[in-house]
């Protein structure tokens, strides 16, 4: 079985919104996140994807938690970080999967179709 590694951020602006990303092939929305890259930590991954998804720098603050689990035969191994988006590029070109950006709050998320229900309790018990 292969094993992908990867990092999600959990942005929380000063109006306790949280930041998404809608993905185009399945209209889905989750944090924004990706798979580690060779030479990257995962703090590295955590902001390259945010900015590569969002166009947010952000700063990671802390490592909230760790999701395991097997996915069309594939381990993954998801950290999850707390981070601050510092500020929005005006240049940044948005990956083309990536259908929608947006801010959210606690009660709107819970009408998303979310791609990984599972980290609702996670998201809401740091975004409160």
């Amino acid at each position: 079985m292969e094993q992908w590694i990867g990092s999600a951020a959990l942005c929380i602006n000063e109006e306790r919104k949280v930041l998404f990303v809608k993905n185009r092939d399945v209209q889905q929305w989750s944090l924004p996140s990706g798979g580690l890259e060779d030479g990257e930590t995962l703090e590295q991954c955590c902001q390259r994807e945010v900015l590569e998804e969002t166009g947010y720098r952000i700063s990671v603050n802390q490592l909230l938690h760790i999701k395991r689990t097997i996915i069309s035969n594939y381990q993954v191994e998801t950290h999850y970080f707390l981070a601050t988006c510092d500020e929005r590029l005006a240049n940044a070109i948005i990956d083309s999967d990536i259908d929608e950006v947006n801010w959210w709050s606690i009660h709107e998320i819970e009408h998303l179709v979310h791609a990984f229900p599972e980290d609702l309790e996670l998201i809401k018990r740091w975004s409160v």
